[in-house]
């Protein structure tokens, strides 16, 4: 099984939105719902993802969610690499073309 993690809320949204207007294209394409309708559904689209991001950001945290713990581990992307800090700003380094 998967560990579980943090929710990301921005990628949920815009998830809700690339499947709310695929929805909607889907359908009026089958001629499900006409052109009117597709106008009303595109805000109701919107208006569904935002309120999809309200409620995935105000839910409450379980443990381990909150930032500083110590159960989550964090490892940096990139660490500056540590020789040549002794060195002046020219010393140690080469131009080469």
């Amino acid at each position: 099984m998967f560990p579980r993690h943090a929710t990301d809320v921005i990628s949920l949204v815009f998830g809700a939105i690339f499947a709310g207007f695929t929805v909607v294209w889907l359908l009026t394409l089958t001629e499900a719902i006409g052109l009117d309708d597709a106008r009303l559904a595109g805000p109701v689209a919107l208006i569904t993802a935002g309120a999809i991001g309200l409620v995935a950001a105000l839910r409450p945290r379980r443990r381990g969610d909150q930032p500083g713990d110590d159960s989550v581990q964090h490892t940096p992307a990139y660490e500056e690499p540590d020789e040549g800090l002794d060195e002046g700003p020219d010393e140690g380094r080469s131009l080469r073309l």
